[in-house]
């Protein structure tokens, strides 16, 4: 009998240790000031403790050393929902397991509701970016203090840009879509200027190029480049043989790719796209 009461021990240990994870019950807004600091997102699941399969996540998703390792870009919070709460009512959240990912600010990037494996959480939390919020957040807050300045949501444009770089699939297509509203406002503030230099209307043109690009709409992005070629301003050349390059990576077009990287080599300013260019690669090799 001591025996098999020590075997049963044995296995409730393990079970217990196995499902430890990395959520916290820190408070909404403690949690949003530390995704600003970290330059982050927050992840908030919602669990109760009668939840059958919340505890199997437990388990299979949520104890998995990748899944922790990825959690720890992030500001984990975990939501009891034994009880009505106005977190609950204020999430419209009406069944459970729930997963909410946002950034510091309040704004919802992901929501599933439902079980989600381990292999569904490391797709998901590689989509966001390792960090580096910093700058799209502080651009943010420029922006509403300074509604009325061109450079502020110009910054905001670039820092989102910048982000979805760092992304990939719908948290990609999210950021960019960010940072062309950024351009949007930008756009409107010029207008009211007649003297406002090409150059910088190209760029603004190309940079809501390159977000068609981080959304997934590769041939939307080599037509709209295709209309700023004949007049182009050189300073803006490397980041057009970027786009179009990429563009045309993505659309089956390798010959063309090769092309555009050729005439990219010899662009003034191009150091930061064949730093871009050369990352992707490297994460084609992978």
């Amino acid at each position: 009998m001591r025996f098999i009461t020590l075997i049963i021990t044995l296995v409730l240990t393990s079970i217990t240790l196995t499902a430890q994870t990395s959520f916290t019950r820190i408070g909404e807004e403690a949690a949003a000031d530390l995704a600003a600091a970290k330059g982050t997102f927050v992840i908030i699941d919602f669990y109760a403790n009668w939840c059958g399969p919340c505890k199997i996540m437990d388990e299979r998703t949520w104890s998995q050393d990748t899944v922790q390792s990825l959690q720890t870009r992030f500001v984990n919070r975990r939501i009891d929902a034994t009880n009505t709460n106005t977190e609950l009512v204020r999430y419209s959240i009406k069944a459970i397991p729930a997963l909410v990912i946002q950034d510091a600010n309040g704004k919802e990037y992901f929501r599933k509701v439902g079980y989600m494996t381990k292999e569904d959480v490391i797709e998901l939390l590689n989509q966001f970016p390792p960090g580096g919020m910093e700058g799209p957040y502080a651009a943010d807050f420029v922006a509403q203090e300074q509604p009325d300045a061109f450079n502020s949501h110009f910054l905001r444009a670039r820092h989102y840009q910048t982000a979805a770089r760092a992304s990939s699939g719908r948290i990609a297509a999210r950021l960019a879509k960010t940072s062309t509203d950024g351009l949007e406002d930008a756009r409107k503030i010029l207008a009211k200027n007649e003297n406002t230099p090409t150059s910088l209307t190209e760029r603004l043109d190309l940079m809501e190029a390159e977000n068609l690009l981080l959304s997934g709409r590769a041939k939307k992005a080599l037509k709209l480049v295709a209309g700023l070629e004949n007049e182009l301003d050189p300073r803006n050349a490397a980041h057009a043989c970027y786009i179009k390059g990429m563009a045309y990576r993505k659309t089956g077009q390798p010959e063309r790719a090769e092309e555009c990287y050729d005439k990219l080599q010899e662009a003034k300013d191009n150091e930061e796209f064949m730093t871009m260019y050369a990352q992707a690669d490297s994460n084609n090799e992978k």
